[in-house]
């Protein structure tokens, strides 16, 4: 993967303490850099070495199998990345819609109908957030005022979180480059996605920060130059989480059974990651909820991108959201059976609205079916029929 920004998480490629995932340590370059001028010149002076004056014999070559998917397994790692985004990202538009009530912004989603030859392209909201007032946002200071008492106990845990937290989901799932590699490309890939979709969300929505209402806030951590709502944090947290989620249940292995044990784990650590946020002073509870919201419903996008099956579209109305209500991941998702809510409601009225749609038409992309079933297999056990 290449090193480029991700918004909230830094960039790809660090990850902390597992050194460089998107290089793969080794598999990088063969002992030299690319760019190495001692080994250029070798080369140069090797070629006038060992070739004669004229070209020779120029043999016959197979033509590669043009748009395969056989063709990814040779490609790099990073290459492979800027395909899975041309396969992802022009699935998804972002922009502003007028309300009286607040700023709303709208993730909408391509929709393809009718056979190859006269295909229908439409665009379908698949999620809407309308901001909270700033009223709400002054209320919801006394939880972000009342978080900061934690900061001793969770900072190097915020420190460290400011970099995409694999290393975290590892530890609750066996991740690693060399025993799972394509699980962390899809991982990576639906991450390059979220970060330009919630960056536009955010950039939209226009919400301050906490450090703008307050002198007495003073977060542990820069704050970022970036809107409020959603959080990124919380976003890419809920996004690897279901992901992974989905990956381990459908691996029917008997350790990943759906109890929810494993996707409650994952869940739970999606929400700290997303709570440190606001204990380091840089966003509202309310940020958490959108940006959870956001990446369960992105999670589902990569998916049915992916493998097919319905699609879920989600509607978040800030206004209606109780602004003295803390953050709880569970009014929007069930990790039993992978499920997202319909509802969720306030005395302010409903505040969160979700939707399932019929199976994807249209062909779903081969590159996503490929790089989900190399993902998946890295899940299954082992057996003798398979040695």
């Amino acid at each position: 993967m290449s090193s480029f920004p991700t918004g909230a998480y830094g960039a790809y490629g660090a990850y902390g303490a597992y050194g460089a995932y998107g290089a793969y340590g080794a598999y990088g370059a063969y002992g030299a850099p690319a760019e190495n001028p001692a080994l250029a010149t070798a080369l140069v002076t090797t070629r006038d070495g060992i070739t004669g004056a004229r070209l020779g014999h120029v043999g016959p070559v197979t033509p590669n199998m043009a748009d395969a998917t056989e063709n990814l397994k040779r490609l790099s790692p990073a290459v492979r990345a800027a395909i899975y985004q041309a396969e992802l990202a022009p699935g998804l538009s972002v922009g502003f819609r007028p309300n009286d009530a607040g700023p709303q912004v709208v993730v909408w989603r391509t929709c393809t109908d009718g056979a190859p030859d006269e295909t229908v392209i439409t665009r379908r909201p698949i999620i809407e957030m309308i901001a909270p007032d700033p009223a709400q946002l002054r209320t919801q200071m006394e939880l972000v005022w009342g978080y900061a008492q934690i900061r001793p106990d969770r900072a190097t845990e915020i420190l460290t979180q400011m970099a995409v937290p694999l290393p975290f989901f590892a530890a609750v799932g066996y991740l690693d480059p060399a025993r799972t590699p394509y699980t962390i490309e899809l991982l990576n890939a639906a991450l390059a996605l979220a970060a330009t979709t919630y960056q536009r969300m955010k950039y939209t929505l226009a919400v301050k920060r906490p450090v703008e209402h307050s002198p007495q806030i003073q977060p542990m951590i820069p704050t970022p130059t970036h809107g409020a709502l959603p959080s990124g944090h919380a976003t890419e947290a809920f996004l690897i989480a279901r992901l992974f989620w989905k990956l381990l249940a459908e691996s029917n292995a008997p350790q990943y059974s759906d109890e929810a044990y494993w996707g409650e784990t994952l869940m739970r650590l999606a929400a700290r990651i997303a709570v440190n946020r606001t204990v380091a002073g840089v966003h509202y509870p309310v940020d958490s909820v959108a940006g959870a919201l956001t990446g369960l419903t992105l999670a589902q996008y990569v998916y049915t991108q992916s493998c097919g099956g319905a699609w879920w579209s989600a509607r978040f109305d800030g206004t209606r959201f109780d602004p003295q209500s803390d953050f709880d991941w569970h009014e929007l998702y069930a990790a039993k059976g992978d499920a997202q809510k319909t509802e969720a409601h306030s005395s302010l009225g409903q505040w969160m609205e979700g939707q399932s749609h019929g199976a994807v038409s249209g062909p779903r992309s081969k590159v996503l079916a490929w790089l989900w079933s190399k993902a998946a297999a890295e899940w299954r056990d082992l057996t003798p029929e398979q040695l």
